[in-house]
């Protein structure tokens, strides 16, 4: 598998998390649980942003 199919399936698997913790977000209950999985979706958000600029630079170099 090469360095831009592994990369295109991690911000897959990125975007799946942070989909899921925005909705344990608006799920919770609780105010502090609320802003956890807020926090952790930011993460994710972060993530996937490094991931995509990295894809990117590889699709330039081919």
């Amino acid at each position: 598998m090469d360095l831009k199919k592994v990369l295109e399936m991690a911000i897959e698997n990125e975007k799946r998390s942070y989909d899921w913790y925005l909705t344990q977000a608006m799920e919770a209950e609780d105010p502090e649980s609320r802003l956890l999985f807020e926090q952790i979706a930011e993460e994710e958000k972060v993530h996937i942003k490094k991931l995509t600029e990295r894809l990117k630079i590889l699709k330039i170099m081919d």
